[in-house]
């Protein structure tokens, strides 16, 4: 309680305006840290996102370059199946045996290196000319069209994995026919390229790829045809096409398009770029490795962060040691300023303050009082009950002075047993009544004890003056107040006299 009280009464006595100001300049420097960290943040949120962005266009566009480099292998091809094709519907028109094309196809299948083997199929799916493996020659193909009951009049394009045990040369092949069908739809014959899923793996491992990054054939029905870096054994195996994207079979011929998913193969998050083969169904697929990608963002971010962090750790620091430097000065304030025994206001700080309160009186012409207050014979007091029970007996009237007077009030010992409170805008009765309640309460009060427990009873004499049109200095009112406090003195004591 008296503690408490002590605190209110040198707030009132000590400005708080340097302690204000600082906390305030900090404060608005640790908004402006929270802002730019925010800031950057954000930031660096947005240049992530514009990172992403960029590779993903150069994912697309190098899927899309993939894509139309392996597309040549098999347009080339489909141009020489045109080619047999033509012959076989000329051979068909004059009745000749399909066989007599056997030269041809082994001049043609000399003309392009991706070609493993060029067969003409009669209408029974059977191998009637062979280029390469005349093995064959009789045998039955398994190629889907061959089961179909119905085909597309004329020559129609169709493209088939064959895996190594379905396949006739007992390898896995990518297989690319031209049907030709009569008006009704019957299959007369078919002209087959064979190309080995060796020869798609060999030109896909051409391209330098970074390790984490990978680049991938595969066809619409999610089959790996071909994969760089290599992984021999997922070759010729399905795979799924990533959540949140259509199915392979239902992307359409040249589509492209650009997604991050993580990888069914190795787990990796990739930033994948898709294209589409126009007119065959296969898709190349080119993916970035985001850790990869993201490296020289994270980098950067990283070295902010760093920088970031040990800003606001040298604010912090800055910030506390200058917390310290004002807590000091205040305490070392407080100590000039403050009496040690009763912890209001001492003689040195009182006389600044009276001073200030005459000169902003005299200026604006408002009332001032102030009351010295003296305890009554306190030499007897400290003869009886020994010096410490006289300490209790002056902190009594240091706490029943803060707990009467105003916030706005001064109060503070002048030395020994006297004390002196000052009193802003009040006139003499005001000041007379504040006085009487201060004489009344020290007279009732118990608070002070001898070591015995009895209570010690005392009492003051105070000394009022207000401020008067002749005093230009707050010694001039002090000295006026000391004579009204003489006067009670010698009036019998525990008294209020007015100057």
């Amino acid at each position: 309680m008296r503690h408490s009280k002590m605190i209110s009464a040198m707030t009132s006595s000590s400005p708080p305006g340097p302690v204000s100001r600082a906390l305030i300049a900090h404060g608005v420097l640790i908004f402006f840290l929270l802002a730019a960290g925010g800031w950057l943040v954000f930031d660096f949120a947005r240049e992530r996102d514009r990172t992403v962005a960029s590779v993903s266009r150069l994912a697309m566009h190098k899927s899309q370059l993939v894509s139309a480099l392996f597309g040549d292998i098999f347009i080339a091809a489909d141009y020489v199946l045109r080619d047999m094709a033509d012959h076989a519907e000329l051979a068909l028109t004059r009745k000749t045996a399909l066989v007599d094309l056997t030269p041809l196809l082994e001049k043609k299948l000399t003309s392009l290196p991706a070609l493993t083997d060029l067969v003409l199929l009669d209408g029974d799916c059977r191998f009637a000319a062979v280029g390469s493996v005349k093995s064959f020659l009789g045998k039955q193909s398994r190629q889907r069209f061959c089961s179909a009951t119905s085909h597309q009049p004329g020559q129609s394009l169709h493209v088939q994995y064959m895996p190594a045990e379905k396949s006739a040369n007992g390898k896995p092949v990518v297989l690319i026919s031209r049907v030709i069908a009569t008006p009704q739809g019957h299959l007369q014959a078919a002209a087959m390229a064979v190309i080995e899923l060796d020869f798609a793996q060999h030109w896909i491992e051409a391209f330098t790829v970074d390790a984490p990054d990978v680049m991938t054939i595969v066809d619409t029905e999610g089959v790996l045809i071909a994969r760089n870096p290599p992984m021999p054994a997922e070759l010729g195996r399905r795979t799924v096409a990533p959540p949140g994207q259509p199915p392979f079979e239902q992307i359409g011929s040249g589509n492209a398009t650009t997604f991050t998913a993580h990888s069914p193969l190795d787990h990796s998050e990739r930033i994948y770029g898709l294209s589409r083969l126009e007119h065959f169904p296969f898709i190349a697929l080119v993916g970035y490795d985001m850790q990869h990608a993201l490296e020289g963002w994270q980098q950067r971010a990283r070295q902010f962060a760093l920088g970031y962090a040990a800003l606001a750790l040298l604010s912090i620091g800055l910030l506390r040691a200058h917390l310290r430097t004002l807590a000091q000065s205040r305490a070392m304030h407080a100590l000039a300023t403050t009496d040690a025994l009763t912890g209001i206001a001492n003689r040195r700080h009182l006389f600044e303050r009276g001073e200030h309160e005459v000169a902003r009186a005299l200026r604006y012409g408002k009332p001032l009082s102030i009351l010295m207050i003296d305890i009554d014979l306190f030499k007897a007091i400290n003869d009886r009950w020994g010096h410490p029970s006289g300490d209790q007996v002056i902190r009594n009237i240091a706490d029943l002075m803060q707990g009467i007077l105003r916030a706005v009030d001064t109060c503070g010992r002048l030395g020994g047993e006297e004390f002196l409170a000052i009193l802003p805008e009040t006139a003499e009765d005001g000041a007379g009544s504040l006085a009487e309640r201060l004489r009344q309460a020290v007279e009732a009060s118990e608070e002070a004890r001898a070591d015995n427990g009895q209570a010690i009873r005392h009492t003051v004499s105070i000394g009022v003056a207000t401020l008067a049109p002749g005093d230009t200095s707050f010694e001039a009112l002090l000295r006026r107040a000391d004579l009204a406090l003489y006067r009670a003195k010698a009036s019998g004591r525990n008294r209020v006299t007015k100057s």
